[in-house]
């Protein structure tokens, strides 16, 4: 497995959540893809916390974010979060408050028209718009895969699962950042997260 930095589009912004790369992952058992980017996350964690591996445990539920627990205490001020496309995982952390991530393989298979569909119903009408302006299929599929990344992340740091764009919805999401990512073509990655109201550094139990 190779573990990469991630960079965002445009400069850094001020406070954003520590991000990295994982390529090479299984890609037949999901399960065990899923244990792989958990143990990296690990790794990358207790390099930061200056504890042993062992000391550290990552919780593995599904749909849920995961939870860090340092000699079986919950950390509640370091927050995570993982995505995975087939061989990659999107990994996120972030002191203070919550991190959604997303990474999407760019789908050149479906048609355009239920992906346009897909996007007046779920992201914000004025995205929407704006995906039926592009007149190259090559460069909606991109855009679409992009503009699904960064709302699965926001819908994460929310604690929400995929539903309709409303009003409320809006509502839910207002004062959240989020921020697009650099990947290889191919695929579209965002991470979205709440400011942090606790920056002091996590300390061992």
């Amino acid at each position: 497995m190779q573990i990469q930095p991630c960079h965002f589009v445009g400069e850094a912004p001020t406070g954003a959540p520590r991000l990295r790369l994982v390529e090479g992952l299984d890609v037949v058992d999901r399960d065990r893809a899923r244990l792989q980017a958990r143990a990296v996350l690990r790794s990358c964690l207790t390099a930061e916390l200056g504890c042993a591996e062992a000391e550290l445990e990552i919780s593995n539920l599904r749909n849920q974010p995961p939870q860090l627990r340092m000699h079986g205490q919950l950390l509640e001020t370091l927050h995570c979060s993982i995505s995975h496309a087939p061989g990659l995982a999107l990994l996120a952390w972030h002191r203070g408050a919550a991190v959604g991530v997303d990474i999407q393989a760019v789908d050149g298979h479906m048609p355009r028209a239920e992906l346009e569909a897909v996007a007046w119903l779920f992201l914000q009408p004025k995205v929407a718009q704006a995906l039926s302006g592009f007149a190259e299929n090559a460069l909606f599929l991109e855009a679409f895969a992009q503009a699904w990344a960064r709302q699965e992340a926001q819908l994460k740091c929310a604690g929400l699962g995929l539903m309709e764009w409303s009003a409320g919805l809006q509502a839910r999401l207002t004062g959240m950042s989020c921020a697009s990512l650099l990947l290889a073509q191919g695929h579209a990655a965002a991470v979205a997260w709440w400011p942090a109201t606790d920056k002091e550094p996590v300390r061992r139990g």
